[in-house]
């Protein structure tokens, strides 16, 4: 007999997938909606009374982001946009900041040109923050003033009673001082910055100590950070909060009690097993050489270098494989490689032979691997990009890992999923029922909230 009605159904939705994805009423109706929310939080924009502050950078806008959200609630209230940095997440930061909000801390990254203006139209900061400029997103910008002049419309849209705070050092950052009548307040090793790093000495399990020198006195700011290289987010940071007038020993006493964000070169000790330097958001080949040196900084009796993904790069692929593997056998004393690019690790026969280098097609071979051969001393580095998601093989330390999808194709960490423990089979499933669980949730609070609004 001919195909079966079931078997041209399914053929039938295969091929109309694209076609329904592009025109049909679910990407129509998320349309409309995130028009609603963006026009919705223009107005509400408009009637906040919180200081405003953006954060952008090619690195470090998450770690000055959470540093500055901690600081800040010191003092008042604060409503903060942290990792997520996209216009898709800004009208939801917004219209969700409550109107006791004293500071509003929100991170704006870009994925393209001409990605930035409608964000800093949007969010129209008080303050601007700049950490550096780099080439992340290198297929997109592909030179250093291409992003610096994206990046720079955050600073473009600020007021003239408003604050630019930028990195000294860098003269792609300096260079957006000329695209503003606000104030400049500048950061960082230079001779001439106001708030001027003077030291930055760490030698773990110590904490980092970060010496700035500025108008108000000198202050040695003690962080959990593993890296001399978090200078740039802690005076990013401390530059900030002063300029806000807060008192400086008050932001002493915040930074002590400081938690890092785990997945950016977090510290993760297990019970009785390794511990790990937690790597995983992003890999632009310009971070790999400062996170190779922090497993090098610090002292263990055995070292691991695992390398993931590697983005932004510019021209053949295997020359920034060949430097992460060439810097990692200078740090460890073994060096794995995970994912696609495996073969491009340039080890020698012998090498591989004595298991120098090990290569791993999946995540999940080379986390059995290191639990088959872990050392309760050692040190592991886990860096590379999100899309394969190498924090599992930390996390398998300490949760049930279940979810072992190779490529999942969710731009968040296996904690903020929250399905690390449930096999990636079963999230579809899930996400349904939660999706159902909060339209209902919604639907039950609306006559509440019309009620609470008539009352007298």
């Amino acid at each position: 007999m001919g195909t079966s009605f079931p078997r041209i159904f399914e053929q039938l939705k295969d091929r109309s997938r694209p076609w329904r994805r592009r025109y049909g009423l679910k990407p129509l109706s998320e349309k409309l909606r995130a028009f609603a929310l963006l026009r919705i939080a223009h107005i509400n924009r408009r009637s906040l009374q919180a200081r405003v502050i953006g954060i952008t950078g090619s690195s470090g806008k998450s770690t000055t982001a959470s540093i500055l959200d901690h600081l800040l609630k010191g003092a008042g209230k604060v409503h903060s946009q942290i990792q997520f940095n996209t216009l898709l997440k800004l009208p939801g930061t917004i219209n969700s900041t409550p109107p006791d909000t004293r500071f509003l801390v929100a991170e704006v990254g870009v994925t393209t040109i001409g990605s930035m203006a409608p964000m800093a139209r949007l969010l129209r900061p008080d303050i601007a923050v700049v950490t550096k400029v780099g080439l992340e997103h290198y297929s997109a910008f592909r030179n250093r003033e291409t992003v610096s002049a994206e990046k720079g419309k955050l600073v473009e849209v600020l007021p003239e009673n408003g604050l630019a705070v930028l990195n000294a050092d860098d003269p792609h950052v300096m260079s957006m001082r000329e695209r503003t009548r606000a104030r400049i307040v500048t950061f960082g090793w230079a001779e001439d910055a106001d708030y001027r790093v003077m030291q930055s000495h760490v030698a773990y399990p110590d904490p980092l100590r970060v010496t700035i020198r500025c108008a108000q006195g000198t202050y040695e700011i003690l962080t959990p950070y593993p890296s001399k290289d978090f200078w740039l987010a802690v005076t990013a940071s401390f530059a900030t909060a002063m300029e806000l007038g807060l008192d400086p020993e008050m932001l002493l006493e915040r930074f002590a009690t400081l938690a890092p964000l785990w997945d950016r070169c977090g510290i993760l000790k297990t019970m009785n097993g390794p511990t790990f330097i937690m790597d995983t958001v992003k890999a632009p080949n310009e971070s790999i050489p400062a996170a190779i040196a922090t497993l090098g900084a610090i002292e263990a009796p055995y070292k691991r270098s695992v390398i993931g993904h590697i983005a932004d790069y510019a021209g053949n692929p295997k020359k920034p494989y060949r430097i992460a593997y060439e810097l990692s056998r200078e740090a460890a004393d073994q060096v794995i490689f995970v994912g696609d690019n495996i073969h491009r690790a340039p080890a020698t026969e012998d090498e591989r032979a004595n298991g120098t280098y090990k290569g791993f097609t999946t995540t999940k071979e080379a986390a059995d691997y290191i639990k088959e051969t872990a050392r309760a001393d050692e040190l592991i580095l886990l860096k590379g990009a999100r899309n394969s998601h190498l924090e599992r093989i930390g996390l398998a330390w300490t949760h049930e890992v279940r979810c072992w999808e190779q490529y999942c194709g969710l731009s968040m960490n296996c904690l903020q999923c929250g399905k690390v423990e449930v096999p990636f089979e079963e999230h579809a499933k899930m996400r349904r029922k939660e999706r159902r669980k909060a339209w209902f949730s919604r639907r039950r609070r609306q006559p509440q909230d019309a009620a609470e609004e008539q009352k007298p």
